[in-house]
Parts: C-alpha cells; structure tokens; sequence
C-alpha cells in the first residue's frame, strides 16, 4: 500500500512539476524568459514538452515499478484485442453521432456555427493532422489513462469514482494553459474541468471492456476533439454545455447497456492489467493480484 502510494506521488510529481513549473516560470518571469525563448503556443517546444509530461510521468512510473517488463505491458496496451475489434465502429459510430449533435444542436439552439468551406477530402486532411496537433492526447494517454485511471480504480474500488476523479485531476493539470494568455483559450476551464469528469467516465465502461485498451481512448479524443477543427462547430462555452450533456447522457446510456444484457467487466487495475496475460476468452494465464502487488 505505501509502496503504491509513492507510484502516484512519482507521478503526479511529475506530471504537475513539469507543466505547472514551466507556467510559474512564465507567470512570473515572462518578461525575461519570453525574449529568448517567445511566446509560448501549443506547438511551441517547451509547450510540447509540459503537454507531454503526463505520458512521460506514467511511463517513468511504470519503469520505477517494473522495469522494461512494465514499460513493454502499457506500450502494448496500444494493441487490441481480437475480440475487442468491433468497438471500432461503435466508438466511430458514438462520435459520428457526437459531432453531429454538436453542429445541428448548436444550429437549433441558436448557436454560431462556422461557415463550412472545406471538402470532404479536406475533411479527412485536416481530421488526420488534428491526431499530431492535438499535442495533449498522445501527451496524456500513457499517464491518465494508463497509469491513474486503473490507480484510482484499484484505490477507489468503483470506476465511476475513479473516472470522475481521474477527469478531475485531468482537469487541474491543464490549469495553466487557463492562465497563460498566449495560449488564446475561448473556452470556460470549470465547463472544461467537468467535461474530462464526463469524457473520462464514459471512456471507463470502453477502457474496462476491453482490458484496459489504450488506442480506443486514443481514437476517442482525436474523434471529440476534431469536430470544430473541421468546421462543425465553434468550440465555446455553449458548446462546452453540449458536450457535457451528450457525455452525461452516453455515459447513462453505456451503463443501462451493460447493465441490461448484463455484460460484466471487472475494472482494470494498477498493476495487474498490464502484468495479467489472458486467454481468447478472457481468462487469466498470468500471475494473480497477490503475486504482483509487491512488484514485478
């Protein structure tokens, strides 16, 4: 126990030092430090690099826990399942449905919505490109997801608990890039804040579901957060109020899902989802709980 304490401190020593340092560096001496290095924007180096922190922070932990071994067992959490294969057109099918409900219901509701002058193949361009520009996803997947969500699961014994804990420390981290003018943000940071509460306990019923798959989260961002990069709709506070209302809902639907057809995954927790091998039907091959608390 205190042994897995100190795995959340080494991360979130990091994770936050990182981004958070580099802010205060910027708050509080801007005027000497942005002559050299200019003004800080999400493409920008050092930007890259605190936006990356998180990802980097849950690798390190997991290297501090069980060496390559460890390191090797989140990387392949990239790779899914075979029978895990038809989540990709639901998950494509749930944001397909998702960015629509953002561009008609903002039309409904009166909202602004940009004038569409892209192509369809221009689309598909700008979709892809937003995977690479989209800095933060790629920089938190192996730390948010893979590394505290399965933490706080194990902590917190209820995924719901540990889905709305996980967004909201999410939430806490990107803080600066709130207070950072530069960074032009037109977006509300608590509508911000509880939007990752939302998107992170929706994703927990995919991430256990498929033992803790970490390309299905991945694919599940990139999809959310591509809609207003392609001229769907303006990604503002009204907006924000959608999203929120469409993951509450998705969430409620997900769990009615689940529970009806009484489909039962039990949570993927630190360490034991990426150190337990599974058969094609899902039973283990690998060591049990007790075997793996102490380590690798």
């Amino acid at each position: 126990m205190k042994k897995d304490t100190r795995f959340l401190a080494l991360y979130l020593g990091i994770s936050f030092g990182v981004c958070w340092g580099i802010a205060l560096i910027y708050i509080l001496f801007g005027e000497y430090v942005t002559p050299i290095t200019g003004e800080l924007h999400l493409m920008h180096p050092i930007a890259i690099a605190a936006l990356y922190s998180p990802s980097i922070a849950g690798l390190i932990t997991y290297y501090a826990m069980g060496g390559m071994k460890a390191v090797g067992g989140i990387l392949l959490k990239l790779v899914p399942r075979k029978q895990d294969w038809f989540w990709f057109p639901i998950i494509f099918a749930i944001f397909t449905l998702f960015a629509a409900s953002m561009h008609f219901g903002s039309k409904a509701l009166g909202f602004e919505v940009p004038e569409i002058t892209y192509t369809v193949p221009e689309m598909v361009k700008v979709g892809v490109l937003n995977l690479f520009k989209e800095t933060g996803l790629i920089g938190g997947i192996f730390g948010w997801i893979g590394f505290l969500l399965p933490y706080l699961q194990r902590k917190l014994n209820n995924q719901i608990a540990a889905g709305l804990a996980t967004g909201f420390l999410f939430g806490l981290w990107v803080l600066p890039g709130y207070i950072i003018a530069s960074f032009g943000t037109t977006t509300s940071y608590i509508y911000y804040v509880i939007q990752l509460m939302c998107f992170v306990t929706f994703q927990t019923y995919i991430f256990n579901a498929t033992g803790g798959n970490l390309l299905f989260y991945l694919i599940s961002f990139w999809l959310a957060a591509t809609g207003s990069q392609i001229q769907l709709y303006y990604f503002n506070p009204q907006v924000q109020i959608l999203q929120i209302s469409y993951f509450i809902l998705a969430t409620i639907v997900i769990h009615l899902v689940f529970w009806k057809w009484r489909i039962n995954h039990p949570m993927k927790i630190f360490p034991d989802f990426i150190l337990t091998r599974r058969d094609e039907a899902g039973h283990p091959l690998g060591r049990s709980r007790e075997q793996v608390s102490g380590g690798i």
